[in-house]
């Protein structure tokens, strides 16, 4: 009771600007589950709940909020609100032309915002999970995200809190890192505590993987699909060989040098 009756009054507070200077206060604690907090909670459902219901309404404000995945720690925004995506490269200190991912909660959203050009089982078979697919974006996508590029990356995270959110904001959510631009990846809340400032939120699930783990580091595989029978990979990440066992020996895809 105790922490739900903190999140009633969060949503406002963490709108202030400037930043809250009570900086434990924006951060909230995921209940755990048998897999910490990747399945969703085994008890205190109700907790989870009032969570995401206050992310998602710091979000609708146009808040910037640190969020666990399934490879490392994030930060995310609606990614159909213009503000919002000029809030986060803000917070990241990010080069304006680096492109941004977005995040949906289900294979049938990426319909929506991208012209797919590979099977559906081919999505199934790779999400969710540690893979940001590349293709081409749709007009329902907001124009000033990655304005530069016709094409958007898309992640479905194994993790149940950012798909429940992204399910319940009902638009995607424009997700990167959660470090300052050229900084380590994060795979614990603490670990980025100097963006704790700027941030509206932090969503702590915990520890990512083994903290001592460069490999736990490398973040999703990024691997571009926009080409018809083809695929190029960007960014070798987390996931690479079953990644190239899923495209090459089940889908007959051939590589783009």
């Amino acid at each position: 009771m105790r922490q739900i009756g903190r999140l009633q009054g969060v949503v406002s507070a963490m709108a202030c600007q400037p930043p809250c200077r009570d900086l434990v206060s924006k951060v909230v604690k995921l209940p755990g589950g048998s897999n910490s907090c990747r399945n969703g909670p085994d008890k205190d459902l109700k907790g989870w709940k009032e969570i995401l219901n206050t992310s998602a309404g710091v979000l609708q404000q146009g808040g910037v909020i640190g969020v666990p995945t399934d490879t490392i720690y994030g930060v995310a925004c609606l990614a159909q609100s213009s503000q919002s995506i000029r809030n986060i490269y803000n917070v990241k200190g990010r080069n304006g032309t680096k492109p941004l991912a977005i995040c949906v909660g289900a294979i049938e959203d990426i319909y929506k915002y991208c012209h797919v050009n590979v099977p559906d089982q081919l999505l199934r078979d790779l999400l969710p999970g540690p893979v940001t697919l590349v293709m081409e974006r749709s007009d329902e996508l907001n124009k000033e995200l990655n304005p530069y590029t016709p094409l958007v990356g898309v992640r479905i995270p194994d993790h149940a809190f950012i798909r429940q959110l992204a399910q319940i904001c009902t638009e995607p959510l424009a997700l990167t890192s959660a470090n300052i631009s050229t900084q380590p990846s994060t795979l614990s809340v603490e670990e980025f505590k100097d963006l704790w400032p700027v941030l509206s939120l932090v969503v702590d699930g915990g520890p990512i993987g083994d903290l001592s783990s460069p490999e736990c580091r490398l973040g999703s595989t990024v691997v571009d699909l926009s080409v018809s029978g083809k695929f190029t990979i960007i960014r070798p990440g987390c996931a690479l060989k079953q990644t190239l066992e899923t495209l090459k020996n089940k889908y007959g895809m051939s590589s783009v040098s």
